[in-house]
């Protein structure tokens, strides 16, 4: 959070003190924040909110996007996001719909053909077995798999 803090300072053009009068808190507060040796109370935090309200408060504690409410949320796609799927609608919701303005995000297919052929033609088929299949948890477990011989 301290880079963030960091970040709205030098947006706003001011000092550590200047940041610190501006918010409402001690000078040496800031201080302390900005050398690491202090991590950022909730009052602090709640004081940045109040004072600069545009702020997304996902982003000043998390890091999360969007930086700014006011900003349409950026899409950040992880090997394990879970993505959700939408149900079949009936062809007169879909024929509703052609009239909205939607935006859809697509990657052109003329872009993915040439990755997904070099993937295909990476591949190289050898007379290895699987011998055990691992599946971890976000709780620090797991499961193993091994093929019935």
């Amino acid at each position: 959070m301290t880079d963030r803090i960091l970040e709205i300072i030098k947006q706003e053009r001011l000092t550590p003190s200047a940041f610190a009068d501006n918010i409402g808190i001690n000078r040496a507060t800031v201080n302390h924040i900005l050398n690491g040796r202090n991590k950022p109370s909730l009052d602090v935090v709640n004081r940045i909110l109040s004072k600069y309200p545009e702020l997304n408060s996902d982003w000043l504690l998390f890091g999360k996007l969007p930086k700014y409410k006011s900003d349409k949320a950026i899409l950040q796609h992880d090997l394990f996001a879970e993505i959700p799927v939408e149900s079949p609608k009936p062809a007169k919701a879909q024929e509703e719909k052609k009239y909205e303005k939607e935006i859809e995000i697509k990657a052109p297919e003329e872009a993915i053909a040439p990755l997904l052929k070099q993937e295909i033609e990476s591949v190289q088929y050898t007379s290895k077995k699987i011998d055990k299949i691992m599946i971890l948890y976000s709780d620090n477990t797991f499961e193993s798999f091994s093929p019935e011989k």
